[in-house]
């Protein structure tokens, strides 16, 4: 193997830890990144499997393996369709549904179209290879045929997410930018296969073209995976060009008055109607209570407080949290009832917390408290 077949190695050794890392990881959107997880082993198969054509095109072993690619190949769209949809609606989606399950009908009839081709012994399709029918009337629809309907498959799937989608975040620029970078990065993965097939099919693809692409192919999903990790924090509140700094856009922020006017409504909500001690509360609950984006809410937290939601909300819970383990009328409540009458929402996150502002335990605070 040469230099870019280790690198391609390497690559595809990346996506399997990325894919392992996907499932073992904690999150709230567990069932898009299992999707994502399952995309990405399938992408390092792909990549494994052009590296044995790249390095041992006439071995046994990767004759035996011809055309098995477009099988991956052809859950490329739907599976990218479905992580953005659990990724975005993960509370109304679930996966073994008819509304899922539909979009696998193409790559089983794509099979069905391959299957007994696969069965053949390598022997045979060696011989298929050496005489004008390469496949011998084994396959029903040809794979150029079946190559660019896959290819239309991912850029159709492509428009649809993005079509589903922009609805969702209606009146939210950040998200909709968000939306519109992942789904043309994932778009140009599209074109790229399409690319590799018009070089292919006119004799233009060369040994360097291959790599070329392969690692354009890499990259793009790279991209792809690097936008969906990011997801949570963008929709929380962090600004996208922190996330992808290239990223030049017109700022869209609030002037300084009206910060003001919001910083003085968003204290009142918070402090005065302990709305922080709603242990659901999220950046967009604050939002529609401001009446203004996720976005914006979270730049009159940022510029007027100086820290993120979760740290500005989970400061006034500590706040709360310290008065009680304090007041000697609550000497009745334990640490877990403290903790989830300041607005935690469990005990863990509330431990870990406290001891970051106060270097002890809660219950190392009480009772120092106690004994002065």
């Amino acid at each position: 193997m040469n230099v870019w077949e280790i690198i391609s190695v390497f690559f595809a050794g990346q996506g399997l830890l990325t894919a392992i890392f996907l499932l073992l990881r904690k999150s709230n959107v567990k069932q898009a990144n299992r999707i994502w997880a399952f995309f990405l082993v399938l992408f390092s198969l792909n990549i494994a499997y052009n590296v044995l054509f790249w390095a041992y095109e006439d071995s046994k072993f990767t004759n035996s393996l011809n055309l098995m690619y477009l099988i991956p190949f052809s859950l490329y769209g739907p599976l990218f369709y479905l992580y953005m949809l659990f990724l975005v609606k993960k509370d109304s989606m679930i996966f073994f549904s008819k509304r899922t399950l539909v979009h696998f009908i193409p790559t089983i009839l794509i099979f069905a179209n391959f299957v007994y081709y696969f069965s053949l012994p390598v022997e045979t399709k060696i011989l298929f290879e050496s005489q004008k029918d390469v496949f011998g009337g084994t396959i029903p629809v040809h794979p150029s045929i079946v190559y660019g309907f896959i290819c239309i498959m991912l850029l159709f799937y492509t428009f649809l997410a993005h079509k589903n989608l922009k609805n969702h975040f209606r009146g939210d620029a950040e998200m909709k930018l968000w939306l519109t970078l992942i789904t043309s990065v994932f778009g140009l993965f599209g074109i790229s296969w399409i690319v590799y097939f018009i070089f292919a099919r006119t004799g233009l693809l060369q040994i360097e073209h291959d790599y070329f692409i392969g690692f354009f192919m890499i990259f793009m999903i790279g991209l792809t995976s690097y936008f969906g990790f990011n997801y949570s924090d963008v929709f929380n509140g962090k600004p996208l060009q922190k996330v992808f700094p290239i990223i030049k856009y017109k700022n869209s922020g609030l002037s300084r008055r009206v910060l003001n006017e919001l910083k003085v409504k968003l204290v009142n909500l918070m402090e005065r109607e302990g709305l922080y001690l709603d242990s659901e509360l999220k950046l967009g609950d604050l939002a529609d209570e401001l009446k203004v984006s996720r976005h914006h809410a979270s730049q009159i937290i940022n510029e007027c407080f100086g820290v993120s939601f979760y740290e500005y909300v989970n400061n006034l819970r500590i706040q709360e949290a310290e008065k009680l383990l304090m007041d000697n009328e609550a000497m009745d409540m334990n640490i877990t009832d403290i903790a989830y009458k300041s607005g935690f929402n469990n005990r863990m996150s509330f431990y870990n917390t406290f001891r970051k502002h106060f270097g002890v335990t809660p219950s190392e605070f009480r009772s120092k408290n106690l004994a002065s």
